[in-house]
């Protein structure tokens, strides 16, 4: 039997079994049931109009592009219509185009889940890496709040990984985690990893502002102090943090994780920098 055939067996299966408990709804029960039966309707012209997009994909690739469009669409509804449609085919074709249909979109979600869980571990495994650098290497112990060189060690391991949305997602899921589980020292670390990517991706090299953007927390006071020294006033840091945060804004994904990110790193330095003039003028 092909694959396509067993399938068809099992969509059909199902779907007939669903029927048969359809049947057994009767009495009152139907006219309770009277709003659902207009939402299931409504519901089953969307997932016969996804059906009919996949059906009149012209080749392979249009049909992936489709498949990944409405991806959250196939669920068990969505292949008990396959199954369903394929039973009330009035032709032999229009039958065997349903079910090769059927066939190939379960192969293409089955892989894009694949490479989503193989993705997630990638990501994780990015974490992991990290993270481990700020342990200590003789003990492997954590040593927080972290030290200077726990975070030299952190921040050239995150040049050895691609931080992106899937990672950053792992992170902030990492910290929920932790915080419920009472791992101060974990959301300390994984908040001064956060910082360590924010400070990489906005540090240009160009202008004082970025010699306090590139250190760490504790040292943002003293940077402000020599930059202040020579020249930089609290209106050409308003200026260039402004410029950093328009940035931010216009040139990263609305909502992404790297927005908001790097948007909260800058808040930061706002308000120690408004603090830090606000006591020179004191």
């Amino acid at each position: 039997m092909t694959s396509t055939a067993m399938a068809s067996r099992a969509m059909t299966s199902t779907a007939a079994r669903c029927e048969r408990r359809g049947a057994r709804a009767t009495g009152g029960r139907r006219g309770a049931r009277a709003g659902k039966t207009r939402a299931g309707a409504s519901e089953l012209a969307a997932v016969d109009a996804v059906i009919d997009l996949l059906l009149e994909a012209k080749d392979e690739e249009e049909l992936a592009k489709t498949v990944a469009e409405n991806v959250l669409a196939f669920d068990q509804q969505m292949w008990m219509r396959f199954a369903s449609r394929s039973d009330g085919a009035e032709t032999a074709e229009e039958k065997t185009r349903l079910m090769e249909a059927a066939g190939k979109c379960m192969k293409l979600v089955e892989a894009m889940v694949e490479r989503t869980e193989s993705t997630i571990e990638e990501a994780s495994s990015g974490v992991q890496q990290v993270v481990g650098a700020a342990a200590d290497p003789a003990s492997g112990e954590f040593d927080v709040p972290l030290k200077a060189d726990a975070l030299e060690r952190m921040k050239s391991a995150l040049e050895t990984v691609a931080v992106d949305e899937r990672m950053l997602n792992t992170i902030y899921a990492w910290i929920r985690k932790s915080d419920e589980n009472g791992l101060d020292g974990m959301v300390h670390i994984l908040q001064r990893l956060l910082q360590l990517y924010a400070a990489r991706e906005l540090d240009e090299k160009k202008t004082p502002l970025d010699t306090v953007i590139r250190a760490t927390a504790e040292e943002w006071t003293m940077h402000f102090i020599d930059v202040s020294k020579d020249g930089y006033s609290e209106t050409a840091f308003v200026k260039d943090l402004q410029r950093r945060m328009e940035g931010v804004v216009l040139n990263l994904p609305n909502g992404s994780y790297a927005q908001r990110v790097q948007a909260e790193y800058l808040k930061e330095i706002e308000d120690r920098g408004k603090e830090f003039f606000a006591s020179q003028q004191a």
